[in-house]
């Protein structure tokens, strides 16, 4: 847990890795919220015969334990959560990251909205990100972005590929 006095309200909080099938990091903020964060292997987005299929995660961002059943404002989240992001990256340079809006409650659009602003306030040069989405047959949008390192030597292939699975999937319905 960190030290609220020698810490400024938008630094990190510290995180711990698990590990598991699911590449899990977990931290607890200062209201006692525990969040995970996890990379889930997806190596059937490409399809298995991909040469990216390895690769390929989905992150989520979890919440897993809030005892106020509330979520106050904590400007120290968004720095940790690209924290994570870095970490699993300096371990997994040619990551391939799906990240999919929880439409659970209906709330996927400002999920989308506060994703973004976080990958703009924290853009790190060396990633990139591409935005598209699918419909669901019930008519429910669901946004998904990719986020690839910038110096991935297949990245032209890869958001190709992306934009032709969302194009395939959204040509179904």
């Amino acid at each position: 847990m960190r030290n609220e006095e020698s810490l400024s309200p938008n630094s990190p909080y510290v995180f711990d890795f698990i590990g598991g099938h699911n590449n899990s990091y977990t931290f607890k903020t200062i209201n006692k919220i525990t969040y995970e964060v996890t990379f889930k292997p997806t190596t059937y987005l490409f399809g298995e015969e991909s040469i990216f299929s390895q690769q390929t995660f989905e992150f989520s961002i979890i919440l897993v334990d809030n005892p106020a059943n509330f979520v106050p404002l904590d400007k120290s989240v968004a720095p940790t959560v690209v924290a994570v992001f870095i970490d699993f990256y300096e371990n997994a340079k040619d990551t391939i990251a799906i990240y999919i809006c929880d439409s659970s409650d209906g709330k996927q659009i400002l999920r989308q909205r506060k994703f973004n602003d976080w990958f703009e306030i924290y853009r790190q040069a060396s990633f990139i990100k591409i935005d598209s989405g699918f419909v669901e047959s019930d008519g429910t949008f669901y946004p998904v972005s990719l986020i690839i390192k910038e110096q991935n030597p297949y990245r032209v292939q890869i958001f190709e590929q992306f934009l032709n699975v969302i194009d395939g999937y959204n040509a179904t319905k």
